[in-house]
């Protein structure tokens, strides 16, 4: 008697949830169409960041995103990933919709790398075994600079980065940005061998990135304007004159922030 109990309450059990689940389907079936539709790229050609991700998300069950650079980017200097500038955007990313609650932004960044070395296999094979919808590659020309990588051959190296993950990942964004302000160069001289200023090279790839027409955020320039404007000085943000510390990781995340929302091909709001 005991057995037969037993069978009857696994299948009532095996009832109730092939009828969840059913009812649980049907509502992510019927919604999907309109969901799709708003944050489809073929609807919305100049789709935010953060709308790409979500409707990848939509698309696999899961939105990818990853990052790429220097020590900068692997977030030296701060007290926890979570005070990063790539720990705060992904709090933000997954507050923004459901469907990102679950994201999470990979770190490639690799202390001491210049854009150089982010070409080398152990570098790249992880991030293009990810798959990611959106990258994010930090020039890492403070090292470049310090370790008198010349202008031609930094433009190559960018070059050829935007080559291999645009080609080998057709679908993602991909996005160049520069690395934060510093006051002092701890690893070498304020002129390199060819002359040039960390700056230099900060401006110069600029020009060079924009020219090619490939999406690219100046760090640089929008940390400085937003420190002038709101009295904050450059030496408060840094660790040790180069690497930000948590105030400056905090405050290149949010001036990130609205590229980030921000519609593709317009302007981000100044903060």
């Amino acid at each position: 008697m005991n057995k037969w109990k037993w069978l009857i309450w696994v299948a009532a059990g095996a009832l109730l949830f092939f009828y969840t689940r059913t009812d649980t389907k049907h509502d992510e079936v019927s919604a999907k169409p309109t969901d799709i539709q708003t944050y489809d790229p073929k609807y919305n050609p100049n789709q935010s960041l953060a709308d790409y991700l979500v409707f990848r998300s939509m698309m696999s069950g899961q939105a990818k995103m990853a990052i790429t650079g220097s020590s900068v980017t692997r977030g030296s200097g701060s007290s926890h990933q979570s005070k990063t500038w790539r720990g705060r955007i992904e709090a933000n990313l997954r507050n923004t919709n459901p469907a990102l609650r679950d994201l999470t932004i990979s770190n490639h960044g690799h202390s001491g790398y210049t854009s150089v070395r982010l070409l080398e296999d152990h570098v790249t094979a992880p991030i293009l075994q990810e798959l990611p919808d959106v990258l994010f590659i930090e020039t890492s020309v403070i090292n470049n600079h310090n370790k008198n990588v010349s202008l031609d051959d930094t433009f190559a190296s960018l070059n050829s980065l935007y080559k291999l993950y645009s080609d080998a990942l057709p679908e993602a964004r991909i996005v160049f940005l520069s690395p934060n302000p510093c006051t002092e160069n701890k690893f070498g001289p304020t002129l390199n061998q060819f002359g040039l200023k960390f700056t230099d090279y900060v401006e110069e790839t600029a020009d060079y990135i924009k020219k090619q027409g490939w999406n690219y955020f100046d760090t640089h320039g929008a940390m400085l304007y937003h420190m002038s404007s709101k009295n904050i000085t450059l030496p408060s943000t840094l660790k040790d004159g180069i690497h930000p510390n948590d105030r400056g990781y905090k405050i290149w995340a949010d001036v990130l922030w609205p590229f980030v929302q921000q519609k593709q091909g317009t302007t981000p709001s100044t903060m």
